[in-house]
């Protein structure tokens, strides 16, 4: 019964494209609600012995602790529907009343085709990653920095050397040594970056730079001369020079590693680019802002939206 309730509504979110799932207590019961880029698409409500039977499920195939409701905790694994495999992050965590919340979040299918508004920015993306350094590919949750990161680099690194690091492992590729965080067995960030860096690679791809920790393994692995690409949240590329001070880098760290910042955004189905290869506190948001009037005139944006996707210097 749960198990097919389960497997509906993963069929129903990955048809509709939703990058997440929300399975979220309500007054009566829990509601189920996709996320596409920016839309909520509220699904079902389920009754409380449902949901709850429901976030046991995930959690126990994702080899979540099922019994503690109250900590936060993380998963994945890889979901078999009838058709296809889904692989999933998730996350948990419980209210004050002990009332359980589970995010679910879809990884991304490489088969996917990247589609862009702006034809002349994935070859100017491309363009921009020439030199070894630190690669920073930016935005919100669901924006596609994952994907557009391995496509980059399996376009300009094909038949190297290439190795990740992530946590979980999103995106499965048979041609790179992917490694996966387990603190419980001493793969910190720290030691799988010494281990990489010991297999002479061409690349090094990080999967999120989401905390201090993070930040300065991947500063010192591309200090040592390595390219690394990583991701990381930021509402804009002089946004991504402010988180990395927030996290503790210092400007004399940023100016010797950073070698490029791509910034993007999933407006109305399409991605919008923006990148840079220096002066990045100071980058100006004048052609972002020219890209987005151009989807105004174009009718793919109300005045609205633009004003939600533009940029505040």
């Amino acid at each position: 019964m749960i198990k097919e309730i389960a497997q509906r509504m993963l069929k129903k979110a990955s048809d509709f494209g939703a990058s997440d799932i929300y399975i979220l207590p309500a007054r009566t019961g829990f509601s189920v609600v996709f996320r596409k880029s920016a839309h909520r698409e509220y699904d079902q409500l389920l009754s409380d012995a449902e949901g709850q039977s429901l976030i046991s499920h995930f959690k126990f195939t994702a080899g979540m602790n099922v019994g503690e409701k109250r900590r936060p905790q993380l998963g994945s694994c890889l979901y078999e529907l009838a058709d296809r495999k889904c692989r999933l992050r998730l996350s948990s965590a419980g209210d004050f009343e002990s009332r359980e919340s589970l995010v679910i979040r879809i990884l991304h299918d490489t088969k996917q085709p990247l589609k862009f508004w702006i034809e002349a920015d994935l070859p100017q993306v491309k363009k921009l990653v020439a030199r070894r350094g630190l690669y920073l590919f930016a935005g919100p949750v669901g924006s596609g920095k994952t994907t557009l990161m391995h496509h980059i680099a399996k376009e300009k690194f094909s038949g190297q050397q290439v190795i990740t690091i992530e946590v979980p492992v999103e995106i499965v590729a048979p041609d790179l040594l992917q490694f996966q965080l387990n603190e419980a067995i001493g793969n910190t960030y720290d030691s799988l970056i010494k281990l990489s860096l010991r297999h002479m690679p061409d690349l090094v791809i990080v999967g999120e730079i989401r905390d201090q920790e993070t930040a300065r393994a991947v500063m010192r692995a591309s200090l040592t001369g390595y390219t690394v690409f990583s991701t990381i949240h930021a509402k804009s590329i002089a946004g991504v020079y402010a988180r990395l001070l927030e996290l503790g880098v210092t400007k004399e760290e940023i100016n010797n590693s950073l070698s490029g910042v791509v910034y993007q955004r999933l407006i109305a189905g399409k991605g919008v680019l923006d990148s840079a290869e220096k002066a990045f506190e100071r980058h100006a948001n004048d052609k972002w802002h020219a890209k987005i009037e151009k989807l105004v005139t174009e009718g793919h944006l109300t005045p609205d939206q633009a004003t939600a996707e533009k940029v505040s210097d």
